[in-house]
């Protein structure tokens, strides 16, 4: 199981919403061992004059930016968060552009005892 959270800057769009769940569903599939069928995504969008870093929205810098949260298990090694934190930045690059350096990351695991979820067990 995964759940990724993720907000990005700018304005809502299922276009971009579709890629970016596509991103985050191929590098879960790719580095995180994950399944398609628990895989959980997320998206807010933030608008640029309301997301600020160092005193300056980002519609002032002409950057985007975003954050996300992963939720995983404790199996996943460094070796495959690093891998995922470094491909899945290069392709969200794409998809958004121009991401700010501030853009972060953060993988949260948990003993994999320790999920629930709404299936029969």
């Amino acid at each position: 199981m995964a759940i990724f959270t993720i907000k990005v800057s700018g304005n809502k769009s299922y276009g971009t919403t579709k890629s970016i769940s596509k991103v985050i569903l191929d590098m879960n599939l790719q580095y995180l061992r994950g399944r398609k069928d628990y895989t959980v995504v997320m998206v807010e969008y933030i608008p640029l004059d309301l997301w600020v870093i160092g005193g300056v929205p980002l519609s002032e810098q002409q950057k985007n930016c975003m954050i996300m949260n992963v939720t995983i298990s404790d199996l996943i090694n460094d070796e495959e968060k690093a891998n995922f934190i470094r491909e899945t930045f290069v392709a969200l690059n794409e998809v958004l552009g121009d991401l700010h350096q501030d853009s972060y990351i953060s993988i949260h695991q948990f003993d994999q005892n320790s999920f629930s979820y709404n299936r029969p067990f």
